[in-house]
């Protein structure tokens, strides 16, 4: 194969899939104000943010911002449930402030850390530095006139005997009232802005995201909450992957938040959940959310052969396999970007390894069982796991399933045996027999 044939595929979302009737449902929630709270709903791969970052590009007269919240099991025994919604929360507001200007929410009490400008720098240096000066140029001046005196006849005596005129004492003066009136309008900035002199006199009451807590964020800080959003410039807010930490609960503040952020905004802010199908076990789905459009799986069981075949042949490779091996194969494949990183995966494992001998079915299906089951094939290349015991004890579960063969075998000789000793000893016995067999045989 040549290299610009690999055709190699990406994982993240597509912006460029054909929106059909999911543009009909989205337009309808623009134009209907009171729909502010969407779900986008269906299983993991299906194809949620594809759709989201598609009608986004079609339509990029709206600004949309997006809270990830991905988190991924350590181990299968790991307990979701465990995760605090304050952690949730703090993920939330952590995110939002560093997708707004901090220009624009300058009234914040959350830490936002921002680069100071040099030339900012340097002026306050230079305006501090003026005011220091002109103060002890006013309240030395005695001292200072004394020591010019005393130096030596030179051009930096005539320059410095400016200032022991009385007149200077004035611009000294002006200065000073200058650079205070600078530094008093600063202070009453911050003052206006942070509240500084309150914190300081309750010693540091700054508000601290993630702090070793239980509190609701929502709650302690309402108004800070509400602050952000109200001034993050966007139209919608995407949150993803809420449903793998498995608290619903955050939904009810957030549609809370969504409600009190609306009322003083002129145009409505709207956010959109993509979720799985089973985030909620019964019917209050539909009383969470305003409107809830399902998405259809790109690719699932039924049709993933389709897609192997199409990424396939895109890439050159598709007269390497058994055509019944990749039906049978695509039938574990139910997630597009597994199946495009299977896809990556072969051709750079196929050009790096490719020798006479290598059978490309196989390798696709290791490569397969790396992207279901990773963890039991890195435990494979240590000689450990579920695949490693099945062929070390290849010969042990053999010799067992002919033992109980030969066991299952005797028995069926047995029965034989007791079947050819039975006999018919009169003709009522013939006649039930066969009243017996015509029964079954209705």
């Amino acid at each position: 194969m040549e290299e610009q044939n690999y055709n190699f595929q990406k994982l993240t979302p597509d912006s460029d899939v054909d929106l059909k009737h999911y543009e009909s449902a989205i337009d309808f929630i623009f134009k209907t104000p009171d729909v502010k709270n969407i779900a986008i709903s269906g299983a993991y791969g299906a194809g949620k943010s594809s759709l989201i970052d598609s009608y986004k590009k079609k339509h990029n007269s709206l600004e949309f911002k997006r809270i990830s919240l991905a988190h991924f099991k350590q181990s299968d025994t790991e307990d979701e449930n465990k995760i605090k919604e304050s952690v949730l929360e703090g993920k939330i507001i952590n995110q939002l402030i560093h997708q707004i200007p901090s220009d624009n929410i300058i009234q914040t009490n959350f830490k936002v850390k921002k680069n100071i400008k040099s030339g900012k720098l340097v002026l306050t240096t230079l305006l501090t530095m003026l005011f220091l000066l002109s103060i002890l140029h006013i309240t030395m001046f005695v001292l200072w006139n004394r020591y010019v005196v005393s130096l030596s006849s030179s051009r930096l005596k005539d320059i410095l005997s400016i200032s022991t005129n009385k007149y200077s004492l004035i611009i000294s003066g002006i200065l000073v009232a200058i650079t205070f009136s600078v530094f008093l309008y600063s202070l009453i900035k911050v003052q206006k802005t942070k509240n500084i002199f309150r914190k300081l006199s309750l010693q540091g009451n700054e508000i601290e995201i993630f702090e070793e807590n239980e509190d609701s964020y929502f709650d302690k800080y309402l108004n800070e909450v509400l602050y952000l959003f109200e001034n993050i410039n966007a139209d919608v807010i995407v949150f993803e992957d809420m449903d793998r930490y498995e608290a619903t609960r955050i939904f009810e503040r957030l549609r809370e938040i969504n409600t009190l952020a609306n009322i003083n905004r002129e145009k409505p802010i709207r956010f959109f959940y993509l979720l799985r199908d089973d985030i909620f076990v019964s019917k209050d789905r539909t009383k969470f959310f305003d409107y809830i459009i399902p998405v259809v799986p790109v690719v699932d069981s039924s049709n993933s052969y389709d897609q192997f075949i199409t990424h396939f042949k895109s890439g050159g490779i598709y007269k390497l396999f058994d055509n019944n091996f990749l039906q049978g194969l695509s039938l574990y494949i139910d997630d597009m970007r597994i199946l495009k990183n299977i896809y990556n995966e072969f051709v750079i494992y196929y050009n790096r390894l490719n020798t006479t001998e290598l059978n490309s079915n196989k390798m696709l299906a290791i490569i397969t069982y790396k992207n279901l089951f990773p963890r039991d094939f890195s435990e494979l290349q240590l000689n450990q796991g579920m695949v490693y015991t099945l062929f070390a004890k290849k010969d042990e579960f053999i010799e067992n399933e002919i033992e109980t063969l030969e066991v299952l075998m005797d028995d069926k000789k047995k029965e034989i045996e007791l079947v050819k000793k039975e006999h018919l000893t009169s003709i009522e016995e013939l006649k039930d027999l066969y009243s017996v067999k015509n029964n079954r045989l209705i």
